[in-house]
């Protein structure tokens, strides 16, 4: 008896553990397909070997190593072999980018302007728990994906090249403004409506393209719903989130530009300028901000100055430009 027992839990301890899986679904055009596969790895990146690319392929099949390269998955995709979307994460950053393979798609193996969102439940020690969910507003697909995986180190990530850009999404043509769909359907295909809850989330996002659009529709630079952010400061705060600090003080930038109020406060009574200083925005912002007739000399509750912090963070530029401005300790 106890023989009889013992090989079956022989058999059972002999089986491979599975350490990667998927659940998700991609839809494209309104045909669901179910992805059940998933292969994980932590790359450097191609132009700045000290950062680094999380690159998760969420897929309806196994894809072998060799077959994981942008062009061959393209290849696959086309042919009507493989349905999946490629997830690249900038570790330690708000860079998030999702790329679909699909027939159907003429964006398959592209990256678009789409932000899809993430909840990273665990990452490190080899592996990554985390949930993808892309904005289902104006976009020809959409997916969303629960992953848990073991994440392989080396190597360097190939980026997708960018999607071509369409009529609808290119920079709306002269005269086209409050009264003219074509913003409206742009922002769509970003994957925001046109509420000022979306515009708070378009700022938040960094996303230079929708801010824009959702400005030269109508959209008031200072528009936040009950419990929001106010957005200049919410665009000054998230300068410092990423190594690149430019794509996110232009949107600061073009809210200054659209008469966004450079006198906002928060609770600490910081403004634009003080937090602006503080996380590191370009020097250009900090300048749109005392031409548009900011307080040089603003101080937050702690005491703290705009030149004070210039200092402190060790911003020369910007310490002289607040100088030049009248700004004191």
């Amino acid at each position: 008896m106890k023989r009889a027992l013992f090989l079956p839990l022989l058999l059972v301890l002999s089986l491979p553990a599975r350490t990667d899986d998927a659940l998700g679904t991609l839809t494209v055009k309104g045909k669901t397909t179910i992805l059940r596969e998933v292969a994980a790895a932590e790359q450097t990146d191609p132009r700045s070997p000290s950062e680094h690319w999380l690159v998760i392929l969420a897929s309806d099949r196994k894809v072998a190593e060799g077959d994981r390269s942008v062009a061959r998955l393209t290849e696959l995709a086309r042919d009507g072999k493989l349905h999946a979307v490629r997830i690249l994460w900038q570790v330690g950053t708000d860079t998030l980018r999702a790329v679909p393979y699909d027939a159907g798609l003429p964006q398959s193996g592209r990256m678009g302007p789409e932000r899809p969102t993430i909840d990273l439940r665990r990452y490190g020690k080899g592996r990554v728990d985390a949930e993808f969910q892309s904005k289902m507003v104006g976009q020809d697909w959409h997916f969303h994906a629960n992953v848990k995986a073991a994440v392989a180190e080396g190597g360097v990530a190939e980026l997708e090249p960018e999607a071509e850009e369409s009529a609808a999404t290119s920079a709306p043509e002269a005269g086209a403004g409050k009264g003219s769909p074509a913003p409206k359907a742009a922002l769509g295909k970003l994957g925001y409506e046109y509420t000022e809850s979306m515009f708070v989330h378009a700022v938040s996002d960094g996303n230079l393209d929708a801010v824009r659009l959702f400005l030269l529709i109508g959209m008031s630079p200072n528009a936040h719903g009950k419990g929001d952010p106010h957005p200049m400061l919410q665009a000054a705060q998230l300068c410092s989130n990423g190594p690149r600090t430019k794509p996110r003080s232009e949107v600061l930038e073009a809210l200054v530009a659209a008469g966004g109020d450079v006198k906002a406060v928060d609770l600490d009574s910081s403004t634009p300028l003080l937090w602006a200083v503080q996380t590191g925005c370009a020097p250009s912002a900090v300048r749109a901000l005392l031409k548009a007739g900011a307080d040089p000399n603003a101080r937050a509750k702690g005491g703290a100055t705009p030149l004070m912090f210039a200092e402190m963070f060790q911003h020369p530029e910007v310490a002289e430009m607040l100088r030049k401005a009248g700004a004191k300790k």
